[in-house]
């Protein structure tokens, strides 16, 4: 299951991924990423992936795109940690996601736990 809860305060806006991030979600998290940025007020833009269990293409692409645009991405988990390291560094494995099928995704995301030593 996957969901994306938004918190939009004066202070700070606020994505919170849970489960898979792809397809409604991305889209989801787009619009309102994209909306928040428009608001011409001094805020902190956050994105937590702590309890994100994986991305396909898409979400991996906007999670770079608001990564190189200054936005915080928290990781408070090995798992989030090792995505992390994939959405800010250069383009890897994460990268080929579109060219796969899902069960080679899924496949992927079970070897980056195991990775993380989840």
């Amino acid at each position: 299951m996957m969901t994306v809860c938004i918190s939009d305060k004066a202070e700070e806006f606020r994505i919170e991924i849970a489960g898979l991030f792809m397809a409604g979600a991305v889209a989801e998290a787009a619009t309102a990423w994209k909306a928040a940025l428009l608001v011409n007020a001094p805020r902190r833009v956050c994105v937590d992936i702590t309890r994100m269990s994986g991305y396909d293409h898409a979400g991996y692409k906007l999670l770079r795109e608001m990564h190189a645009h200054g936005t915080h991405i928290g990781a408070g988990t090995p798992r989030s940690l090792y995505f992390l390291n994939e959405i800010s560094g250069p383009a890897g494995p994460a990268s080929e996601l579109g060219k796969r099928g899902v069960s080679k995704q899924l496949a992927t995301i079970k070897l980056r736990a195991t990775a993380a030593g989840e």
